[in-house]
């Protein structure tokens, strides 16, 4: 494999509706339609590593992740909680359109990605890695565009407080719903 796919593999990451369910650090996988929203839910395993997007741990054994798949928005927006079941904030990737085929929602990452902690401030996550796609042309020059209007207009839509939707900004965690046998 040359550095160029290497690093496209990379860059362009799929994201597929049920993916979770393969992950080799998450179990307990659940998915609930909402008319065509879709919202999908995993736990960290015991024994899973620690992730983190700066200081903020992410992931870890006993983390949930939250998945919505916006079609009205045209994206896919995460929320992570902790063991306790607190939030830990929102992961707002930019992707290409979202599409549906069945009951499966498909897209796929752009590099960049917004980081909404739960102090209301927002980063911009993988600049560096952009740029350099954008420089080694693994981005073409249309997806690049692309990505760079979606991250002004879901950072717009953020500082007007319109975004993330009621749904994903309002959703808590039930403490008693980190146990397996509990409903979500």
């Amino acid at each position: 494999m040359t550095k160029e796919t290497e690093a496209a593999r990379v860059i362009f990451q799929p994201l597929t509706s049920g993916g979770w369910k393969n992950h080799r650090e998450m179990d307990d996988y659940r998915a609930e339609w909402l008319s065509s929203l879709l919202v999908e839910r995993a736990t960290w395993q015991v024994g899973s590593f620690p992730r983190y997007f700066g200081d903020a741990q992410i992931a870890g054994p006993g983390y949930v992740w939250f998945r919505f798949w916006l079609p009205e928005q045209d994206q896919v927006v995460e929320k992570y909680f902790d063991a306790s079941g607190e939030a830990v904030g929102v992961y707002v990737p930019v992707t290409e359109a979202l599409e549906r085929r069945s009951d499966v929602w498909r897209t796929v990452e752009l590099v960049l990605a917004l980081w909404l902690d739960n102090n209301g401030r927002v980063s911009v996550l993988r600049e560096d890695d952009f740029d350099e796609a954008v420089d080694r042309e693994i981005l073409t020059p249309v997806a690049a565009e692309w990505a760079e209007r979606r991250i002004r207009e879901l950072t717009t839509t953020i500082a007007q407080e319109q975004f993330p939707p009621p749904l994903v900004r309002n959703f808590e965690m039930n403490p008693v719903a980190q146990s397996p046998d509990a409903e979500v």
